[in-house]
């Protein structure tokens, strides 16, 4: 830890390298918590465990980051303008699988951004100029003297652990005179790779310490029989596995290898999909599940009350030679992707139902095993069209997420081997229109539109026509051209009327509430006669299916007609608040964007709160930005944002506004939410600071600060800002090293006497 860290102050890249189970993750987590003090902006892991495709790095790592760009750009860009001026570690995990990809995304991101640091784990060095390598050695081991019976072993850390995972296993576990000299031997066995040591301790309940010492031993001599060519360490670890594997019986065997096929952690459902059948039964699948559990093999969690498992990825690959070797592997992947396309299936057709938010975080869990199922599509053309569909079907969520470009690249993909017909084209190339036409990409969605609605004509499929219309007529109402917008857009709802009810299927319905949607929007910005009823029937549509993300939109176009055509902010105002409550608990942020935008305006409208309007128009630029969003997309909400935004200038100043507008701009997505929501101004913009103190702490450290003045310990801090209580000391701690203090006390009378209250927002 020290020497790393000591490593790091002298780098911008610190690659941990060493065999697989030496701990490069566990330790690259502490260091990070060790060093968080350091960096304003955050330290920020990319687990890439379960990335098989480096084309989606970038992605991943904005993910990561909480961006969720929906812009056309390459994603690589927005990370780079993310990163610029912050001070920030990255922590790229498990890189070795892409060490390409990761070598060239790290080496563009360090250019680009000056204050940003990457402490990356790989089984081999990045090679990116002015890289720093560590060699994560294993743990410290008892040297002959000591395993022959001098000395005292437990001051070894490799003991140290060992004794520790026993204990677990066996709790009346203890190193004493009678097992040290073996549990010593055995630890020099292992040569200190904690994975090894783990899996060994694991069998304390049930052997001793010099009989799991004999059985290693002699399945190490097994193994250095053959070839020489592996590393000791390398041969240690699989004599370890190979052990493991072999006091598995033949069910858990055989379970251990067909579950290497999950990329991620995965439910109890997706075990049964992929193992049970032909060897074994449901009740035996899940005898065998217990028992991987309990010999360490899997780690089992619990999410929203679902159990989750999990494999390191060192065991992962091990049942992935073994699934190889057996045959069976191209028919359990089938296993695989079959059960996520009933996943896909379900969720699709959740979409526009009272389950929508919990599918939204459902997907989001499953997103690594929907993109293992998408690369099986693709091996072969016979299963193409499985690939279109999968990818298709889930539009919504793609876009929920921010993954345009991702969605796009998967149908271009697909579409590229042009192995299907028509009709299974025709969607595809619907959709991804719509995913370029949001991303601001309209030269594209054209092509693609004219391509489809080629292939609609001749089928006479009206769905299809719909679909295309209604995607024209967004594109009319995003260049500001509403007249046409609106008229396109009563055009393709006149054409869905005529597909027969029992052809409207949950697609349809979602497709016919977004083109109404999007036609209550046009008419509200060009004053048709009948927004108003048009509004009304959009929300009325979303209430009558349970949808809450479709429901907030319904309440946001129906504030917009309150605001545009009655002028009425104040029910607008309440509209929009109520939209934005639906909307918590999504992760979305294309929507809090433009519902938080549009609030703003009614604030302005209200001309009682023009400080609030600026501060809301500050958030919702900053929530754009996370987007790769600019307003010059959208023609509509520009117009309308450039009117209110000369306004507010005028009445506040243009110094006034700009300093509102910045301050606000830089809150995070909490402190946000509760101002939009609850009026109360964020503690961490309470207070102004002279401007020398502005200079030595962070926004963050000013609250710690004055709720440290306040008189409350570490840990109601902690439960104040909703963070853990070691976050808390942390932040106690740096103010005190920044200010040069020793004392709690010390920290209070400066506040009091340094910090002035700045004017609050009304």
């Amino acid at each position: 830890m020290s020497e790393a860290k000591r490593r790091l102050r002298g780098t911008r890249l610190l690659t941990l390298t060493g065999v697989g189970g030496v701990g490069k993750t566990r330790l690259a987590l502490e260091i990070g918590r060790e060093v968080e003090r350091s960096f304003p902006h955050g330290v920020w892991l990319a687990d890439l465990t379960s990335l098989r495709d480096g084309d989606l790095l970038a992605r991943t790592v904005a993910t990561a980051l909480g961006l969720r760009d929906r812009s056309a750009r390459p994603p690589e860009e927005t990370l780079a303008e993310f990163l610029r001026d912050k001070h920030v570690l990255l922590v790229l995990d498990n890189c070795e699988h892409l060490i390409h990809a990761c070598t060239t995304l790290a080496a563009m991101l360090l250019d680009r951004a000056p204050h940003l640091r990457i402490l990356a784990t790989s089984r081999q060095s990045l090679g990116v100029d002015h890289e720093v390598i560590m060699m994560v050695p294993p743990l410290q081991v008892p040297g002959e003297a000591e395993s022959a019976g001098s000395g005292d072993v437990s001051r070894y850390d490799a003991v140290r652990l060992f004794a520790q995972q026993a204990r677990m296993s066996d709790s009346a576990f203890t190193i004493d005179e009678h097992n040290q000299n073996a549990v010593a031997r055995l630890c020099s066995r292992l040569e200190g790779i904690p994975l090894a040591l783990e899996l060994a301790a694991v069998w304390i309940r049930v052997l001793g310490p010099q009989e799991i010492f004999e059985r290693l031993n002699d399945r190490y001599r097994f193994l250095t029989r053959g070839p020489r060519a592996m590393e000791p360490t390398h041969r240690t670890l699989l004599a370890t596995m190979d052990w493991s594997f072999s006091l598995c019986d033949a069910r858990e065997q055989l379970l251990w290898a067909r579950l290497s096929v999950f990329p991620a952690p995965f439910d109890t459902d997706a075990v049964l999909a992929v193992a049970q059948g032909g060897q074994m039964t449901g009740e035996e699948v899940k005898d065998a599940l217990a028992g991987l559990v309990d010999k360490s093999v899997l780690a089992r969690n619990t999410y929203n009350g679902r159990s989750r498992y999990s494999m390191l990825e060192t065991i992962r690959e091990y049942g992935a030679a073994k699934l190889a070797a057996s045959g069976e592997q191209e028919q359990v992947q089938r296993l695989h992707r079959d059960h996520y396309r009933q996943v896909s299936d379900a969720a699709a057709a959740g979409w526009f139902s009272t389950e929508q938010v919990t599918w939204i975080q459902r997907i989001g869990q499953e997103w690594p095993h929907i993109r293992a199922a998408l690369d099986f599509c693709l091996t072969s053309d016979s299963e193409v069209a499985t690939c279109l569909s999968m990818a298709s079907e889930l539009f919504e969520y793609w876009i929920s997420y921010g993954a345009h470009s991702e969605l796009r690249r998967w149908l271009d993909r697909a579409l590229w081997k042009g192995v299907v017909s028509d009709a299974e084209t025709a969607f595809a190339l619907a959709v991804s229109a719509k995913a370029a036409l949001l991303q601001g990409d309209e030269a594209a969605s054209r092509r693609l539109r004219d391509a489809c609605m080629e292939r609609a004509r001749a089928s006479g499929d009206e769905r299809l026509r719909g679909f295309v219309e209604s995607l024209a007529g967004l594109a009319s109402f995003l260049q500001g051209d509403l007249s046409q917008a609106v008229a396109r857009l009563r055009g393709a709802l006149d054409r869905y009327a005529r597909v027969r009810p029992d052809q409207i299927d949950h697609l349809e319905r979602n497709n016919i509430f977004l083109t109404s949607l999007w036609l209550s929007m046009a008419a509200a910005f060009h004053r048709e006669p009948d927004s108003v009823d048009l509004a009304r029937i959009c929300r009325e549509m979303a209430e009558a299916e349970g949808a809450r993300a479709n429901l907030a939109w319904g309440l946001y176009t129906t504030g917009l007609d309150r605001l545009l055509a009655t002028e009425d902010a104040k029910a607008a105002t309440a509209l929009f608040l109520d939209s934005l409550r639906l909307q918590q608990g999504t992760n979305d942020r294309w929507f809090p964007a433009w519902a938080i935008e549009a609030l703003a305006w009614a604030c302005a409208a209200e001309k009682r709160s023009l400080p609030r309007a600026a501060a809301l128009m500050g958030i919702a630029a900053a929530f754009r930005r996370t987007m790769g969003l600019t307003m010059s997309g959208f023609a509509p909400m520009a117009q309308a944002h450039d009117t209110w935004e000369a306004q507010l200038r005028d009445k506040l100043g243009e110094q006034a506004f700009h300093d509102v507008f910045e301050r606000y701009a830089e809150l995070d997505v909490d402190e946000a939410y509760s101002y939009v929501l609850g009026h109360e101004e964020p503690a961490s913009l309470r207070q102004e600071m002279p401007s020398a103190a502005a200079s030595v702490l962070t926004r963050r450290e000013l609250q710690v600060a004055g709720l440290v003045a306040e008189g409350l310990s570490n840990k109601e801090i902690a439960s104040r800002l909703t963070v853990s209580q070691r976050t808390a000391e942390g932040h106690v701690n740096h103010i005190l090293t920044k200010l040069g203090f020793n004392s709690r006390a010390q920290i209070a009378a400066w506040y009091e006497a340094e910090v002035q209250r700045a004017p609050r927002l009304s």
